[in-house]
């Protein structure tokens, strides 16, 4: 195994910490230091013209929750302007962004190509789900040129990506794919969960949608469900913003409050976490019951050299680490990390293992798994914020 950096040359742009600090009403020294919580469900009106333009969205007024109310707001323009955009929208999680996503753009015949290595809820929702709608369903690998190839010659009306994939952490080179994309006529969104705006924004690499599951890094704590979506064309913004009312997407005045509140401390926690990984991916290269270790900032990762440049401040707060199959599932957690929780999730202030082939990925076949590279063996680390040798001591012992 090769060494890796703590991070990279390149760090995230200082504005971006501070727009994160900022309170709403921050000039006014009369205003309170923190926001405060929205639970209204529906607003009175001055008039049926006033209800009228306020749902048509010519007037800024609240109407009903499902159509926006205070704290989406406030937390949805300050997310837009961290991903260097005009308008964002908030959904009640990361798949009800993904599928507000796919009811705006996918019409009968359309042709959406998905990456081969996405979250399997992703993948149920495009390739089973919405296939049920009309639409068809093609998979990639957007590392691979004869896949991108293959897809500069296709149909596509949209692709989907992770940033850095889940979970064998692929970087995709995005301003390839963008060009390829649009030179075939669609659409490329991307899941940009595992980077964050600090690590990298997939708008300025040429995407025109980015998709999060804010619950994760950005919030950071466990105890919110949440999705963002950031669309760089105005009408489909509109678009997507029609179908997250109509049915039902909308998001909790609540869960945006806690985010915005975790927002304020993402760059810390970030810093800390892909530090972390770091020190914790050298030391399971060399640990004697672990055969690999996927982690961009290892030299010898296929897409080193990719990550250094697509990403900033850092190489992500995300390992996989794949141990000899011949243990057990049960006892895999046991044998290797005991005090380190079994969490099906990811991002939080704490370390968490994760097992693919039965959460996260459970809906592949063996086969498909198997190509993929997962494998019972095959565990994937969130790592938190803890102190770094408290966190190597808990694999290395």
């Amino acid at each position: 195994m090769s060494e890796s950096s703590a991070s990279n040359e390149k760090k995230w742009p200082v504005d971006l910490e501070v727009e994160a600090l900022r309170v709403p009403n921050c000039t006014d020294r009369n205003a309170p230091q923190s926001e405060s919580i929205s639970l209204a469900s529906v607003w009175q009106m001055e008039s049926p013209e006033n209800a009228d333009a306020a749902l048509a969205g010519t007037d800024s007024s609240f109407v009903y929750r499902r159509d926006g109310h205070p704290n989406e707001r406030t937390l949805a323009s300050k997310l837009a302007k961290l991903h260097g955009a005009d308008n964002a929208l908030l959904t009640a999680q990361g798949m009800s962004s993904l599928s507000a996503i796919g009811l705006a753009i996918l019409k009968p015949g359309a042709v959406v190509w998905i990456a081969d290595e996405l979250y399997g809820q992703s993948v149920n929702l495009f390739a089973r789900e919405l296939e049920g709608w009309g639409a068809r369903c093609e998979s990639f690998d957007p590392t691979c040129a004869e896949d991108l190839q293959r897809l500069s010659q296709s149909q596509c009306d949209l692709v989907l990506v992770e940033t850095i994939s889940n979970p064998r952490l692929k970087v995709v080179d995005l301003p390839q794919l963008a060009n390829l994309t649009h030179q075939a006529g669609g659409l490329l969104a991307v899941d940009n969960t595992f980077a964050t705006h600090l690590l990298c924004r997939p708008l300025d690499h040429g995407a025109d949608i980015v998709v999060e599951s804010l619950g994760k890094q950005v919030n950071g704590h466990s105890d919110v469900m949440l999705g963002l979506i950031v669309a760089k064309d105005p009408v489909l913004h509109s678009e997507i913003r029609r179908r997250v009312s109509t049915f039902g997407l909308a998001s909790s005045p609540l869960d945006c409050y806690l985010t915005q509140r975790g927002l304020m401390t993402l760059a810390l926690r970030l810093e800390r976490a892909c530090s972390n990984t770091n020190e914790l991916a050298n030391a399971l290269a060399e640990h004697k019951n672990v055969r690999a270790v996927d982690y961009p900032g290892l030299q010898n990762h296929p897409q080193h050299e990719q990550a250094t440049q697509m990403l900033s401040g850092g190489f992500g707060w995300m390992l996989t680490m794949h141990l000899d199959a011949g243990l057990p599932v049960q006892c895999l957690f046991s044998a290797l990390a005991p005090d380190i929780a079994f969490v099906p999730s990811l991002g939080d202030v704490c370390t968490s293992l994760s097992h693919p082939e039965t959460t996260s990925h459970r809906g592949y076949s063996p086969e498909e798994r198997e190509r993929l590279g997962i494998f019972t063996g095959t565990i994937r680390v969130s790592c938190g914020i803890e102190p770094p040798e408290w966190l190597v001591s808990k694999f290395v012992h």
